[in-house]
């Protein structure tokens, strides 16, 4: 077999290991019947280009001279990006959790020669991964048929994990399930510091969002009150880069101070989205501008030439010694600070927490404690003057920044435009146009998803990156809902025709005979290899997004089989929801829709856009759907519905009050 094949790969990932001594492979179906006669084992190395551990085991381990020649002599090696294919990484995940109950990455995998896993981990020490592959080549060279029989029970308990996954006894939701539900969820956070008891703490967009409409809808002002503060320890801390914008993929503590570095694409765009409707709730002014820095951290560090979004910054820099440093480029030495010569430097230090005490590996991670506004009271200055400071600081550690670049690589951007993060971008930039009409926002939104038109969907079919391969379940229903956006925000039908023609390829490509839910992946030729993805994650999952999709385009075509269907996933879903409900938040904030009704806020006319604007910029109700067109149209909520007057209909599960030029009067209806 080629040794090192990588470097005809256009992924970031792979082509960062084409100087690797292992004679690296790209994933094909190709490779597993060609590798078949060799009758070597597999290794399936599983990552992607901004994750800091991938890096540390590429270092020592597949840099390494004797540890190549190990893996060559015994192993057929492949490499794959995790985002490139999310649907081998889910396979092989599924794998590594019925071996061992954990999951992570690096995700490194053995497997028979036809890609049936047999052993499994995430990061392994040079001294460790040598150990388990001499271990595992000996006992497939001395009794092969020990491996063998592990593989065949291998894939028995993945086509087992399938079957329990539809398994299901259909039952609707009512007040007391989301009661239990959330009562559990409230006796394992930190009341302190926000999110979960403990650490590592992860943002996880879909969980506040569920717990905020929940909040709202029900009037519980200590899940609002822990949901808030939740949102604002994230947006304070050293999680949220101050300096650069941008939320980093997790924090290693309890206080959200020290991050995990990587900024993810797919993090900053729900994040963007749940601090919006945060500070429409709350009027908590820090949350706002939290949501906006993302959004100008997006616009400045991650948009591609083509209108699209790139996946990933890393976590590691390069320092002047060619020596990876994980968040080198993030943190900052006391000799820079003082190198600065900041105006109030005291009040700086209070301000970002700057003591002899708080150092990281003898650097400080800018992080506050408090809001501004707390601050400006315990110095006795106005909030001007305190702004006033706040942006001489942060150009002060932009231009250092920029500087900084003389001797430091800056982290290294994956350009790689997937379908589904792209898609939570528009979801975001929809949700901050409520939250600030006049900024700009829809426009952005509307950008994004032109730009997702033109390049991810290619002759009716979604892709699932830019250039690449046909897209999974959840780019077809995150481009679907995204689609159903565009229409919220214009009231062009297109979005709307092309949004029922990805459900439509829902239905013919994921189908699951017998089942309500839909497989990730079309087109497997195995039991074993299927996944069909229902737990909701750091992204919800597609299975969920799919629910959330059609009973959207129900609402908004009137089309009620679409409903229906979104209707039976999630009675479907309704046992695991209650047993672990943390990891099904998306499914929750559906239910809660699906459970209590929807509200539809629709405005038609010349002003259309101002009228609803102004009613969303200071209001937020959960369960509502939201529509503005300029002028009436074919569906349901714009058909007869003449424009030469700007009119508010606020409607309920379709069906709509009297038109009203009057917001005070619409407000109280949407209230009511």
């Amino acid at each position: 077999m080629a040794s090192n094949r990588l470097s005809e790969s256009k992924s970031l990932y792979l082509l960062q290991h084409a100087g690797n001594p292992v004679h690296w492979q790209m994933w094909s179906q190709e490779l597993l019947r060609d590798n078949s006669p060799e009758h070597k084992l597999m290794i399936i190395s599983i990552g992607y280009s901004s994750c800091h551990w991938c890096h540390v085991m590429e270092e020592e381990s597949f840099e390494d001279a004797d540890v190549a020649e190990l893996m060559n002599t015994h192993y057929c090696a492949v490499k794959v990006d995790r985002e490139e294919r999310p649907d081998i990484d889910a396979r092989y995940m599924n794998a590594l959790q019925l071996m061992t109950g954990t999951g992570g990455w690096p995700l490194n995998i053995i497997a028979l020669p036809d890609g049936t896993p047999v052993y499994g981990g995430t990061y392994f020490s040079r001294k460790d991964w040598m150990a388990a592959l001499t271990q595992v080549a000996d006992l497939w060279q001395e009794e092969p048929e020990q491996v063998l029989s592990y593989g065949a029970q291998m894939q028995e308990g993945l086509q087992q994990m399938i079957q329990v996954t539809l398994k299901t006894k259909p039952n609707s939701f009512s007040e007391q399930d989301f009661e239990d539900v959330v009562g559990f969820w409230m006796r394992t956070v930190d009341p302190v510091n926000g999110g979960p008891n403990g650490a590592p703490k992860f943002p996880l967009p879909s969980n506040y969002a569920f717990l905020l409409d929940y909040a709202c809808h029900t009037g519980d002002s200590n899940v609002l009150d822990y949901c808030l503060l939740s949102l604002e320890k994230m947006a304070l801390g050293g999680i949220f880069d101050w300096v650069h914008g941008g939320i980093t993929r997790y924090s290693t503590d309890r206080f959200w101070k020290v991050p995990h570095f990587e900024k993810m694409l797919y993090d900053n765009g729900q994040i963007m989205g749940v601090f919006a409707k945060a500070f429409r709730a709350s009027a908590k002014v820090t949350l706002l501008t939290a949501a906006e820095a993302v959004a100008h951290f997006l616009e400045a560090e991650m948009k591609l030439s083509n209108g699209l979004y790139a996946s990933a910054l890393d976590a590691d820099s390069t320092t002047p010694e060619a020596a990876r440093e994980e968040g080198g480029y993030y943190t900052w030495t006391s000799a820079e600070l003082d190198n600065l010569k900041l105006e109030q430097r005291t009040l700086f230090d209070d301000y970002f927490d700057v003591t002899s005490y708080s150092a990281w590996e003898g650097k400080y991670i800018l992080h506050r404690t408090n809001s501004l506004d707390f601050h400006c009271k315990e110095w006795g200055i106005s909030i001007a003057e305190g702004l006033r400071l706040e942006n001489i600081w942060h150009r002060a550690l932009k231009n250092a920044s920029k500087e900084r670049l003389k001797t430091h690589t800056e982290p290294v951007r994956d350009n790689k435009a997937l379908c589904t993060w792209n898609a939570l971008v528009v979801l975001g930039f929809f949700e901050l146009h409520l939250a600030a009409p006049q900024k700009g926002y829809m426009e952005k939104a509307v950008e994004v998803l032109s730009a997702m038109r033109m390049h991810l969907l290619e002759d009716g079919m979604v892709l699932h990156e830019f250039g690449g391969n046909q897209g999974f379940l959840d780019d077809h229903a995150t481009l679907g809902l995204s689609l159903l956006k565009g229409y919220a925000l214009t009231g062009n039908e297109e979005y709307v025709v092309d949004a029922k023609n990805i459900a439509a390829m829902i239905g013919e490509r994921f189908s699951k005979e017998e089942s309500n839910f839909y497989l990730y992946a079309a087109g497997r030729d195995n039991a074993w290899e299927e996944v069909i993805e229902i737990e909701d994650n750091v992204i919800p999952s597609a299975n969920s997004y799919t629910a959330q999709f059609f009973y959207e385009l129900g609402c908004y075509t009137g089309e009620h089989t679409w409903i229906d269907r979104s209707t039976q996933m999630m009675e479907s879903i309704h046992g695991k929801v209650f047993k672990h409900g943390q990891n099904f938040s998306n499914w929750l904030n559906l239910a809660l829709m699906q459970s209590y009704g929807s509200k539809e806020l629709v405005v038609v006319g010349e002003k259309a856009g101002a009228l609803l604007g102004s009613l969303t910029e200071t209001n937020y109700r959960p369960n509502t759907l939201y529509l503005q067109s300029e002028q009436q149209g074919t569906l349901p909520l714009t058909l007869n519905r003449k424009s030469d007057t700007s009119k508010i209909y606020v409607c309920e599960n379709g069906a709509c009050n009297l038109p009203t030029s009057s917001t005070e009067e619409a407000e109280q209806l949407w209230k009511a």
